[in-house]
């Protein structure tokens, strides 16, 4: 009777265990994860170029400025912390 107690204890806890570090991306690859993110990230970014003219239209006078702020402003929109350091 211990050991099949034993046993239902230990498969819980391994499963539990389990859960917590795949949730923590250790089991998961962390690109998986950032698919997503890193997808709506890329769009956000070629929306807000090409919407401003001079970077939009090819003329060469997008500012630096203007690049940084549009990088900015998509990553505080990615869902995953970790996954900004992948376009930052």
């Amino acid at each position: 009777m211990k050991l099949k107690i034993r046993a239902i204890f230990l498969i819980c806890f391994s499963t539990i265990l389990l859960y917590s570090f795949s949730d923590c991306g250790l089991l998961v690859n962390h690109e998986d994860l950032c698919a997503e993110d890193l997808k709506d990230y890329d769009n956000c970014f070629a929306m807000l170029l090409i919407a401003d003219p001079a970077c939009g239209q090819g003329t060469g006078t997008c500012l630096p400025g203007y690049v940084q702020l549009s990088k900015s402003i998509c990553a505080s929109r990615m869902k995953v912390k970790g996954c900004r350091a992948h376009r930052n």
